[in-house]
């Protein structure tokens, strides 16, 4: 059903990726999660496919995507069970691309595009998650620069990044406390700027997850992507839609990846003189497997045809977010039940996925909070 609605161009660059992603990446995610991290050539490679710089405009030396192109990259590779840095092309890349002035594009999205440098996006704080508004960093304007003080947790990339999107306040208003927040783009080598502790996770073990405390940091004027007030936090919020549907992508494909593990485990598997797969319970699970996947897959590529055609998708992508989140969850659960005592072994990869998926509901706004973002723009 899916190709019914992609272009060409589209289905090309889902093979390419796919032939990519079962060739350079299957074979080796054991090896990275046992290693705890992805080696420089992973990057290397996939900046050389163009993926790092998917977004950025051709004029800028990036491949000049689309949003579908950033789905159909997310599943692929969430399906032989690896993430790119999201944050990097669809939240720092596409914040400076859209937000950024001229000479903020030219200076910084080349070597973002190339994977020379790569980007983290730093908004969670200790006591400021999904609400924005309660965040303490404050940047306080001084005559030529912003003096940026507080701290980030649970930042992707935040040891291999170079450019630092950071979310702050310049002003305190009370009565609307987010409209306070202003953006901006923070080389990581600047003094003042360092690395905490990382964070312990349950999956995700090949990139870590850390802190980055801002003290008495200088960011230079010219450096401010998005001001406080008006508009500015409204800009902010739209583009984080981008990074919404990314993770919907990866969920898809991650389940995906289990289901066709299951799959063929199921036809394979003789159990009491037949293939699993033969018993009426087994079946219908994976029936129900194969639904709930292509349901979130379709809610997904809804939120990104609207959003291709200009319109608003704080709705659409809150709902895809939603649905791919726990449809995931509960597809890779029913990939280790129905694979027994061998799926509890890290031999047959799926509790992996289990592991992997189940901290996508969180990142990007938790369920809860998309369902209250649904609940708004339905009843405003």
């Amino acid at each position: 059903m899916i190709d019914s609605l992609l272009s060409n161009e589209n289905k090309r660059f889902r093979d390419e990726v796919r032939r990519f992603a079962n060739r350079e990446i299957a074979p080796n995610v054991k090896t990275w999660e046992k290693e705890g991290k992805y080696p420089d050539s992973y990057y290397k490679k996939i900046s050389e496919m163009g993926f790092m710089g998917l977004l950025v405009p051709e004029e800028y030396g990036g491949e000049g995507g689309s949003m579908i192109d950033l789905a159909i990259l997310c599943e692929e590779m969430g399906r032989v069970g690896v993430s790119i840095p999201l944050t990097h092309v669809s939240a720092c890349c596409r914040s400076i691309a859209h937000l950024g002035n001229e000479d903020q594009k030219k200076k910084y999205l080349p070597d973002m595009a190339s994977g020379k440098k790569i980007g983290a996006y730093c908004q969670t704080e200790p006591n400021a998650g999904s609400d924005a508004g309660n965040m303490s960093s404050f940047a306080e304007e001084k005559e030529t620069y912003y003096l940026l003080n507080g701290e980030k947790i649970f930042i992707s990339n935040a040891k291999i990044a170079s450019v630092l999107i950071v979310l702050a306040k310049t002003k305190i208003v009370p009565e609307k406390p987010s409209k306070g927040i202003a953006m901006f783009i923070v080389d990581s080598d600047t003094p003042g700027v360092s690395i905490g502790r990382s964070e312990k996770m349950m999956g995700r073990n090949c990139s870590s997850l850390d802190e980055i405390i801002f003290k008495d940091v200088q960011v230079p004027k010219e450096n401010l992507l998005i001001p406080a007030g008006g508009k500015g936090f409204k800009e902010i919020m739209k583009e984080f839609n981008s990074e919404r549907c990314g993770n919907s992508s990866f969920c898809v494909g991650f389940a995906q990846g289990a289901y066709e593990r299951t799959l063929k485990h199921c036809k394979e598997r003789v159990q009491f003189g037949k293939p699993i797969a033969q018993f009426q319970g087994i079946s219908w699970t994976l029936a129900e497997m194969a639904i709930k996947i292509q349901a979130a897959r379709l809610l997904v590529y809804d939120a990104l045809f609207k959003e291709k055609r200009g319109k608003m998708i704080a709705k659409e992508a809150s709902m895809a977010k939603k649905a791919a989140n726990e449809m995931a969850v509960w597809v890779c659960d029913q990939a280790i039940q129905l694979h027994g005592g061998y799926g509890y072994s890290t031999e047959y990869e799926v509790e992996r996925y289990y592991r992997d998926v189940r901290g996508w509901s969180m990142g990007g706004g938790t369920t809860q909070v998309c369902l209250n973002r649904i609940a708004y723009e339905l009843l405003k």
